[in-house]
């Protein structure tokens, strides 16, 4: 009886502990306000600020699993405050629509982007009537700074840069550019912008170690692949400006390098290729080298 009572108590631990996680996942929007550089052509604008580019991102963000992702958009909070309308009119029988219960975002991501261009290039097929051969491309340059609400300071800042593109080959006319590849473009750039904020937010750990293998702290879901090379660094005492009090990180020291062997859907197993694995611990860091980042 008393083992019955205990696992009835683990088990209600469990899923407290389950959502409390949940509850504390780190809170993410995306503002809807795209700064365009002037120089893009009036048309491309038009079509960039009318596209899916702010929902394929906050897609990506949420899809990874590992954020709360909050809206920003005006329709959407619009609909909302109606249903809270509602809710106090007396005619709605539950309480989920309070006012004043909102959650605030913790980071902000803003975007300016810098290039963009997307169409259809066209060639006539000599001595063929009608005849042309097409290809679409699209190409995305941002600037994506990831700000911190509670302080206004930027907790990250980094560009992103996608490009895609498609022959079709002989067509019978010229017509426009397929909008499924722009919409793939944006779902490309998405997923780098997630990445990036996983980077930021929730750096790449050792949470474990057997042997020559480093259990990380990231997945499927943080956009590992079997193959990938990383920079394994020990962290040491934090460093911080005499002057101004800021927080200028930790005093890293390279100690390898490791390769990621598997990959699961939130974390990956990696073995060590350069060093002592045996003096790689919990809460060791890895980062991309250089060269591979700029690719």
């Amino acid at each position: 009886m008393n083992k019955l009572l205990i696992s009835v108590l683990s088990a209600a631990l469990l899923v407290g502990t389950v959502s409390a996680q949940e509850i504390s996942k780190h809170r993410v929007a995306v503002s809807p306000n795209i700064d365009v550089m002037q120089t893009i052509p009036e048309q491309q604008r038009d079509l960039l600020l009318r596209s899916s580019l702010v929902q394929k991102i906050l897609d990506s963000i949420n899809n990874s699993r590992k954020f709360e992702v909050v809206t920003r958009d005006a329709n959407a909070l619009s609909d909302i405050r109606q249903e809270q309308q509602f809710a106090k009119s007396g005619l709605a029988a539950g309480d989920a629509a309070q006012e004043g219960v909102f959650s605030n975002a913790q980071s902000l991501i803003r975007l300016t982007v810098n290039d963009f261009s997307f169409g259809r290039s066209s060639s006539k097929v000599p001595n063929l009537s009608n005849k042309y051969r097409i290809s679409d491309s699209g190409r995305l340059d941002m600037s994506v700074r990831i700000i911190d609400t509670s302080k206004g300071t930027i907790r990250g800042s980094y560009p992103v840069q996608v490009k895609v593109s498609r022959g079709y080959g002989m067509s019978n006319g010229v017509g426009s550019a397929n909008r499924a590849l722009l919409e793939e473009l944006f779902q490309k750039a998405g997923g780098e912008v997630a990445d990036k904020l996983t980077d930021t937010v929730f750096p790449l750990e050792v949470i474990t170690t057997k042997g020559k293998r480093l259990y990380v702290n990231r997945g499927q879901d943080g956009g590992m692949k079997v193959g990938n090379i990383f920079i394994v660094f020990q962290p040491g005492e934090e460093l911080i400006d005499p002057k101004t009090g800021e927080n200028l990180g930790s005093a890293e020291e390279e100690v390898g390098r490791c390769k990621i062997a598997r990959v699961n859907p939130k974390s990956s197993t990696c073995e060590v290729i350069e060093g002592d694995a045996t003096s790689m611990g919990q809460g060791f860091i890895l980062r991309r080298p250089v060269a591979e980042t700029k690719k």
